[in-house]
């Protein structure tokens, strides 16, 4: 008998298949000569092949498709998800907030309600509309001067009735819309199709306190990407029973598409009672798509790992990012790890994508959300991230002889190369920044580019109380180098309350504190007039600085107060509430022609060009 060839068994290739079932076919000594090629066999061993690699290709991607890991299909995805309790998120309905008043009330009494579920079309700044509800009623009297602030959702409302049929094997109920936002569904059980009253039913959240009469309903994805419910079963939550009618409301939402509307109008505009109007106070944000296949799996396995609780810091992060899916990053601690200390409380600074910091509105629904999950009576308090801005200073040495790009080019590219960097490595949490990325980074960029010098600094921003001493805090988090620190000019009160414009933050000459000082000319020779001594403190290894009596004035309506420092350091460290960045005007490029090829880097240093030239994958 021909012995099977083990060692290619494994061989998926169709050719390699075909070879191996000749090849084994010759071990027997009848076909040992035989010409396959010119044959009726070889249409034999062509189906065997074909047919062995479509049985070998389905079986792997049969194995492929059963594990999280290695699913291809969002179905799938979601099916094994499921097994671990996770619920893949819907569509959510972006949200925005408007003023909305009545302007002509001169002989208008009152009161007038403005019932939910009324239609509001959204308009972005690009013409497109969108259609919005509020969802719930909002009254307007004299009171409040027959104007108020409403929340409005984007989508429409659905309204589904399901009959209720035992004969069905399997008592799942599909919702129709595959644009459904779950987080607005609400579900109500009639017992027979004649009944006027109806009952609420509210989605299951921890089984441990139902039992068999509990109005309850579970939500998971179906194998077709719909949404479906499923009632208790007598034991864990109220069975629903034959020709009970299931009652279903929700908005249906274009999810992210509906973010970014500025300006709202009621889409019949006789439903006031009179003339109104109506600006919008936060446009429309927090609109999101279904969850995709990359979130899907990473977050299945951390919230299996946090079992749905908010105990530890890491749980709070992944139910955020669960729950809210317009959270691009986060960062938790423990109030215990505050300076000073604050027991009790649980801090999340939150970013959301493609902005800078969260809707008033959307801090309290993640405070209200974390509320629900908390296992203990911690406080959760959200945060916007603090940022902290790097400047960057680039002097670039380049071949002029070699070189096919004008400065112009250089300067693009480099900013562009830069941008991209910040955008794909910063503009998170605890993400670090190091000088040597930057460096090496430039350097790929053309082989022409002789040597690179770059400098940096880190700023902050602060809003001030205009003329009130006021405590400020900024924490740098990096070694920070003496006689380093620059803030942007203001104007001060001196001891006997003179006005004193264009001052500055100086550090003392012992660095022992900041004083506020001014430039004076004394016989046609400008100096240093410290105002105010000792106005705060900056701590050189820990980067943090303190203003504690800070009272300047800004002219105009400026209200903020940038302030600079050099690190001493290589690679920049943000702390934990931090995120560091920079803006298109932080980057400068510097292009510096050098044509003598006979000097070397130690005669670039001394020509004046930089002050030090890096060794860039020494660093």
């Amino acid at each position: 008998m021909a012995k099977i060839p083990t060692e290619t068994i494994s061989e998926l290739d169709f050719n390699e298949i075909r070879k191996n079932f000749i090849s084994y076919v010759k071990n027997n000594s009848e076909f040992s000569n035989y010409d396959f090629e010119a044959s009726g066999l070889n249409f034999v061993v062509d189906l065997l092949a074909y047919n062995t690699q479509y049985s070998a290709y389905y079986l792997n991607q049969l194995a492929s498709e059963m594990y999280l890991d290695t699913a291809q299909k969002r179905k799938n995805v979601v099916s094994i998800a499921k097994q671990m309790g996770y619920l893949a998120n819907s569509k959510k309905a972006s949200q925005a907030v408007i003023s909305f008043r009545l302007t002509n009330t001169t002989n208008f009494v009152g009161p007038y309600t403005l019932p939910k579920n009324t239609q509001f079309i959204g308009r972005t700044a690009n013409d497109e509309t969108f259609p919005f509800i509020n969802i719930a009623d909002t009254n307007l009297t004299s009171l409040n001067v027959f104007s108020e602030n409403i929340i409005l959702y984007q989508g429409v409302l659905q309204k589904d009735s399901i009959l209720v049929n035992n004969l069905i094997m399997e008592k799942k109920y599909e919702i129709p819309s595959s644009d459904v936002d779950i987080e607005t569904l609400k579900v109500y059980v009639k017992d027979n199709p004649n009944d006027l009253e109806r009952k609420r039913y509210y989605r299951a959240v921890d089984i441990t306190l139902l039992n068999s009469s509990s109005e309850i309903f579970y939500v998971e994805q179906n194998y077709d990407g719909k949404y479906q419910l499923v009632f208790g079963d007598g034991v864990l939550g109220k069975e629903v029973k034959n020709n009970n009618v299931i009652e279903i409301e929700y908005i249906a939402t274009a999810g992210s598409e509906g973010n970014d509307c500025i300006s709202f109008d009621l889409l019949n505009r006789n439903t006031a009672p009179t003339t109104y109007s109506i600006r919008a106070t936060q446009f429309s944000s927090a609109g999101a798509d279904e969850e995709d296949i990359e979130s899907i799996r990473i977050n299945a396995r951390k919230l299996f790992l946090s079992q749905n609780r908010a105990v530890t810091e890491r749980d709070y992060e992944i139910l955020l990012i669960k729950y809210f899916n317009y959270i691009d990053t986060v960062s938790v601690w423990g109030g215990e790890k505050n300076d000073p200390p604050i027991y009790g409380t649980i801090y999340c600074a939150v970013k959301p994508k493609n902005r800078a910091v969260l809707t008033a509105g959307e801090k309290s629904e993640i405070e209200e959300k974390l509320n629900q999950l908390n296992m203990i009576t911690i406080k959760p308090v959200v945060l916007d991230p603090e940022y902290s801005y790097v400047r960057i200073n680039a002097d670039i040495v380049y071949d002029a002889e070699e070189i096919t790009s004008s400065e112009s080019v250089i300067i693009t590219d480099t900013k562009n190369e830069i941008k991209n960097y910040v955008q794909n490595n910063l503009l998170k949490f605890n993400r670090r920044f190091h000088i040597s990325d930057i460096s090496r980074l430039i350097d790929d960029l053309d082989v022409n580019y002789v040597a690179t010098n770059v400098d940096i600094t880190l700023y902050q921003k602060r809003t001030v109380d205009i003329g009130v001493s006021t405590y400020y805090y900024i924490n740098f988090n990096n070694v920070i180098k003496k006689g380093s620190l620059n803030a942007t000019s203001f104007d001060y009160l001196d001891a006997n309350g003179n006005y004193i414009r264009n001052c500055y933050l100086v550090e003392n000459e012992n660095f022992d504190g900041i004083s506020v000082a001014v430039n004076v000319t004394v016989n046609n020779v400008s100096q240093q007039k410290i105002i105010v001594s000792n106005v705060g403190s900056l701590d050189y290894e820990t980067g943090v600085f303190k203003l504690e009596t800070f009272a300047p004035y800004l002219p105009g309506d400026f209200t903020e107060i940038e302030f600079e420092v050099i690190p001493d350091t290589f690679v920049i460290t943000p702390a934990r509430e931090q995120i560091l960045t920079s803006i298109d005007d932080d980057i400068i490029i510097n292009p510096q022609p050098f044509v003598d090829r006979a000097s070397t880097a130690q005669n670039i240093t001394k020509s004046g060009l930089f002050r030090t030239v890096w060794i860039h994958h020494g660093i």
